[in-house]
């Protein structure tokens, strides 16, 4: 009798355990989707320079646009293939070429910023594009 009643006990508490697991997991489905919508909706109205800081391209930003907001596996990226008589058929650069890439990036982003505006004229440069060129991180070509 005793196991009779826990057993009629026990199945209304599972039933909506199960219940309630599945709505929360619906909810969050919901929620990850509402998500997935506004920030891709955002993504495609940065101007060009903010997607660069991010790393996309303006064709990346309206494609992962065009995604269905359900639809959260990753895009897998390219991976980097450079070919040339010293590296290899597809070997990319080393860690030590990218360090002294990132280096005289960011040195002569210094040095555009330290020029005047005649300097500047000399060269070609507007003062929004050097400034634009100076404030970018070393990582970003």
């Amino acid at each position: 009798m005793l196991l009779r009643s826990h057993a009629a006990h026990a199945a209304p508490n599972h039933w909506n355990d199960v219940v309630g697991a599945t709505w929360r997991a619906i909810a969050r489905g919901a929620n990850r989707a509402w998500r997935n919508a506004v920030t891709r909706r955002e993504l495609a109205t940065l101007d060009d320079h903010m997607l660069a800081d991010i790393g996309f391209t303006r064709g990346a930003a309206l494609d992962e646009a065009d995604r269905f907001p359900w639809d959260d596996s990753p895009r897998r990226r390219q991976p980097l293939r450079i070919s040339g008589p010293s590296l290899g058929p597809s070997l990319g650069p080393s860690v030590w070429q990218r360090a002294a890439t990132a280096w005289e990036r960011h040195r002569s982003r210094q040095r555009i910023a330290r020029l005047d505006a005649h300097d500047l004229k000399d060269i070609g440069v507007s003062f929004a594009e050097a400034e634009r060129e100076a404030n970018k991180p070393f990582w970003r070509s």
